[in-house]
């Protein structure tokens, strides 16, 4: 079989999501939404979301409860709605789910992907069929505002490759919170960044036990099980994040590795192809799963398409470039030397 790129780690673009975590301003985390006008720009390089909600069948819900949070889960603001509307500030640009709940209306999920300094996003919910059962999904406790503080302060000093200066605030934090998902959470990520991958996997697990839900541990656990070379281990915990969250490129690009790790090359190439389809030009890397994939199967033509595909947009990788040119050298012949 041709030579194999080098497996695709998400970690780290994962993490640099994951803990930057912009601040939830005081009126969101009392709940309320800040008067100001729509779409306003802020100073700097933040900006503000407002969200207009109104039912499908015409008018504007009050009291709706509007949660924001990363695209993994993590929890930014929330707050409810007066006279329909609801504001955050001080965001960051980045992916975010938006999540609303209304009494008598179905639940409403969506990503937001946040470039600009200001923008209004205009939500209408479905009234809810008077025979459905279906609960709605709960939602990530929130942390007090002083364990919120210190798992924040961690949080940045672990975005910065700084663990030793996480533990401290992180211990305090767990003091506080114990049983909270996010705090442990960051205790893997912790233990992860000091090579003790068991302790890393066990926090990860018990912030899962405590909320199933909890996208982040989902995503490094199964990143974890996949360093690990343990594919087939990572695929649960995988489905469940496609499931809480199909509309995100990230788990469906790590699924499409765990399918191509265990050689399920039609499997890969489906759920890359979602990847794409959802990230669009975030998804940069997922074409290599797919040359490779294309590769295992033997079609060197689809791979060498795949492989273009990857250096329009990183045309500076060297791995990338010289299997591209191995694959387009004729049979016995070793490609050309570069000058």
């Amino acid at each position: 079989m041709a030579c194999r790129i080098a497996r695709l780690s998400l970690r780290l673009a994962v993490l640099g999501v994951l803990l930057m975590i912009p601040q939830p301003s005081a009126a969101q985390r009392m709940g309320g939404a800040a008067p100001a006008a729509p779409g306003a720009q802020l100073s700097g390089n933040t900006f503000s979301l407002e969200l207009i909600v109104r039912s499908s069948r015409g008018g504007l819900i009050d009291m709706a409860v509007v949660t924001l949070t990363t695209y993994t889960g993590q929890f930014v603001g929330q707050a409810t709605t007066k006279v329909g509307q609801a504001r955050f500030d001080g965001l960051q640009p980045g992916d975010y789910f938006v999540r609303v709940s209304a009494a008598g209306y179905q639940l409403y999920s969506k990503e937001y992907n946040a470039m600009g300094p200001g923008a209004i996003l205009y939500v209408d919910l479905e009234p809810k069929d008077p025979d459905s059962t279906e609960d709605s999904a709960p939602a990530m406790p929130i942390l007090a505002p002083k364990a919120q503080k210190l798992a924040n302060k961690a949080a940045d000093a672990l975005r910065a490759n700084k663990p030793a200066d996480a533990l401290s605030p992180l211990e305090q934090a767990y003091q506080l919170a114990p049983g909270h998902p996010y705090v442990n959470f960051l205790y893997g990520v912790y233990y992860s960044e000091t090579n003790d991958r068991p302790k890393a996997e066990s926090y990860w697990e018990k912030a899962l036990q405590i909320f199933p839900q909890h996208m982040n541990s989902l995503l490094y656990l199964s990143d974890a099980l996949m360093r690990d070379n343990r594919p087939a281990d990572a695929v649960p915990y995988l489905t469940r994040a496609i499931q809480l969250q199909p509309n995100a490129w990230r788990p469906h690009a790590m699924m499409a590795e765990a399918h191509l790790n265990q050689k399920e090359y039609d499997e890969a190439i489906k759920e890359a192809d979602r990847a794409l389809d959802l990230g669009h030009g975030q998804a940069v890397g997922v074409p290599l799963i797919k040359a490779n994939a294309f590769l295992g199967q033997g079609n060197k033509d689809r791979a060498i398409a795949a492989l273009q595909e990857y250096l329009r947009e990183k045309p500076d990788d060297p791995a990338a470039r010289k299997l591209l040119d191995s694959l387009r050298a004729p049979a016995g012949e070793p490609p050309a030397p570069k000058p």
